[in-house]
């Protein structure tokens, strides 16, 4: 703060020690003369030295934008035009060797000292098509042996808002004035050199480096931008590299380029303090901006040449509002807030001291006002270099935690290859334990069914040989009791062998109707069609394992004939479909179930009924709960006892 107050009132203390008007006065070095007023004036006229006899000055003037120039009583002098100006000074003739500055003219020129053709910048011409536009700043030496000078200047302007000449001539020591341009050069090449290197060091960070942080393009474009609007406005490369080129397409050019240094810094503004900015002042911004330049493109001269104070209006709001959220993010403490703050502080001395005191020639001022641009420049690469430093010390603790984490990663990874080897071990145990039951049932399959076989057929044998010598109905009914136990046993040996078949077997799946499945079980189950049993309207065909939807089917329906207490057996069949599941329901007009003992049914060897009165295992329902189960379905039963059961299961499909 202390820096910016002590420029800011160096910089109004060297305000320029100029001389105005006509004077014989001695004449120094150190003097200079600035030619501003009494200018004859001669509107649409391009008149040469010679021609001045018979003619009359339109008006004297004193030098500014011709369009201040009254036409009559109610309007000015129009842009588009063309008009002569003339002055003769009186000099000393004790003096050093001096010379004539010319400022940049809008737009071309020609200039004649005593007669003499000195200059030419452009054509000057009395039409658009006949005029092509220049503008360059002039240094022309004065002859030392003349002490009278007549100046005539001829002034053509067909493309910008302002015409004629708008800043006072100066007539100065040549030494003086050469070194004041020579200054004024270093002091450009080292600006436009310094925002050059800065804006082309960023863009590459950006692009091969640092791609994540969009401030860093934003900055980048802002340098290159203001570098290249600079070099385009005092020294035009382009129009010296392509001399046919339009003036009015060169100056679009500058144009946009200053448009895009102002959206560029206020999106880099917006990036760096996003937390704390609404989202519509971006859109604003790049609207507002977008606009500007459109209109810029699409507009013929004069008329986008006046686009110059809006984006100034803009740009002057624009820093009133940064200034705002700077303050609001420095009582958050944001460190990056102070550079910001500091930063844009001195931008805005800088740039208002350069728009409204030293917008004229003006000494050494452009070396100050130059070197306060660069010193802002590099408080702004301060800020991003230390946003970028504290993003590389994130990575790097980031990194450290992912080394961490790495770290318990390949101990959990050990661990999880421990356990791994115990699950392979687990695995292999139960494979063993598999074969063991492969052999068990094999053993039950042969050595315990074998027996049961042997002990049936030589109860048949006595059962023959008795009943040629005793005939009784008592020895009958015992040997047919016998005969029935040992057929129970084997039954039950095979509902335990079906239902380990069923715990280690695979599932081979197939497409297949319901209905054509429903009838091949009832023509196995009711082949004398005694009983009644509905299936479903509604075929549908499913992709399962038929294997096990027909055993669920078969002991399901085959319970219901089963254990009916009436005459004929009613089965009704039904299906719902939700989705990827199917509820399929069989319910009969049996018993019933009295409730108390729904969830003992499907337990293995629990039966209802005595083993003598229903030949039954007491294993098929725990099969059927078995098979639902390994489908991801569930089973219930619906049942009072003396009305009927319902059983309903679910089937995924």
């Amino acid at each position: 703060m202390k820096f910016v107050c002590c420029l800011s009132l160096f910089l109004l203390t060297v305000q320029f020690h100029i001389c105005f008007g006509q004077s014989t006065a001695p004449f120094d070095n150190d003097t200079e003369i600035a030619l501003e007023t009494d200018w004859e004036f001669y509107w649409n006229e391009l008149l040469a030295p010679e021609n001045f006899n018979t003619k009359v000055p339109f008006t004297t003037v004193t030098l500014d934008n011709w369009t201040t120039f009254p036409l009559s009583d109610t309007e000015n002098l129009p842009a588009f035009g063309y008009a002569t100006y003339r002055k003769t000074i009186e000099l000393p003739k004790e003096r050093p060797h001096i010379s004539l500055y010319i400022p940049t003219i809008y737009a071309a020129s020609k200039t004649w000292i005593n007669g003499r053709l000195v200059s030419e910048i452009g054509t000057v011409g009395n039409t658009s098509e006949a005029t092509f536009h220049r503008r360059f700043r002039q240094i022309i030496p004065l002859s030392t042996e003349e002490t009278r000078f007549e100046i005539v200047i001829q002034v053509a302007n067909f493309y910008h808002h302002k015409g004629g000449i708008d800043d006072a001539l100066i007539v100065g020591a040549t030494q003086k004035l050469q070194k004041k341009k020579s200054k004024r050069v270093i002091a450009d090449m080292v600006y436009i050199g310094s925002l050059s290197f800065i804006g082309i060091f960023f863009l590459l960070f950006f692009l091969l480096y640092w791609n994540k942080d969009r401030a860093v393009l934003y900055f980048a474009i802002l340098c290159l931008s203001l570098a290249y609007m600079s070099v385009s406005d005092r020294y035009a490369p382009l129009a010296e590299i392509f001399d046919s080129v339009s003036w009015v397409f060169l100056t679009k050019i500058e144009y946009v380029a200053l448009f895009l240094a102002g959206l560029s810094a206020s999106l880099f503004f917006y990036t760096i303090f996003i937390k704390f900015v609404p989202k519509t002042y971006k859109k604003i911004i790049v609207y507002g901006f977008c606009m500007l330049t459109a209109l810029t493109v699409l507009l013929p001269a004069p008329y986008f040449t006046r686009f110059v104070l809006p984006f100034l209006v803009l740009m002057m709001l624009n820093l009133a509002y940064v200034a705002v959220i700077i303050f609001k993010a420095i009582a958050s403490q944001r460190h990056e807030s102070i550079l910001m703050l500091t930063s844009m502080l001195l931008a805005s001395c800088i740039f208002i001291t350069h728009i409204f005191i030293f917008l004229g020639e003006n000494g050494n001022a452009i070396i100050y006002v130059n070197f306060g641009y660069i010193v802002t420049f590099i408080l702004l690469s301060m800020l991003l270099m230390t946003r970028f430093a504290n993003s590389f010390h994130a990575l790097e603790k980031a990194k450290i935690v992912a080394q961490a984490q790495q770290k318990e990663i390949a101990e959990k990874s050990k661990e999880l290859s421990k356990v791994n080897l115990e699950l392979k071990e687990n695995v292999r145990q139960l494979k063993n334990y598999n074969a063991e039951l492969d052999s068990f049932n094999h053993i039950v399959s042969h050595d315990l069914k074998a027996p049961l076989v042997a002990m049936h057929s030589l109860v048949s044998f006595i059962e023959e040989d008795i009943d040629q010598t005793v005939n009784t109905e008592e020895a009958k009914t015992h040997f047919e009791s016998l005969k029935g136990r040992i057929s129970k046993m084997y039954a039950l040996i095979n509902g335990m062998l079906e239902y380990s078949r069923i715990a280690q077997g695979k599932k081979t799946k197939e497409t297949f109707s319901i209905n054509e499945l429903l009838l091949e079980i009832i023509d196995i189950l009711n082949p004398e069609k005694k009983h009644f049993i509905q299936i479903p309207e509604k075929d549908v065909e499913i992709f399962t394992s038929k294997v096990e939807l027909e055993h669920v089917f078969l002991n399901l329906i085959s319970n219901a004939i089963k254990h009916c207490d009436k005459e004929q057996a009613i089965v009704h069949i039904s299906y719902q479909k939700t989705s990827d599941m199917y509820t399929f329901t069989v319910r009969d007009n049996g018993p019933g179930i009295d409730k108390k003992y729904h969830h003992k049914i499907f337990d293995m060897f629990y039966q209802l009924e005595e083993g003598d009165k229903i030949e039954s295992t007491g294993i098929g329902l725990t099969i059927v709960k078995k098979i639902v189960s390994g489908n991801d379905g569930n089973i219930k039963i619906d049942s009072k006892d003396g009305v009927g059961t319902t059983i309903s299961f679910t089937w995924k499909v």
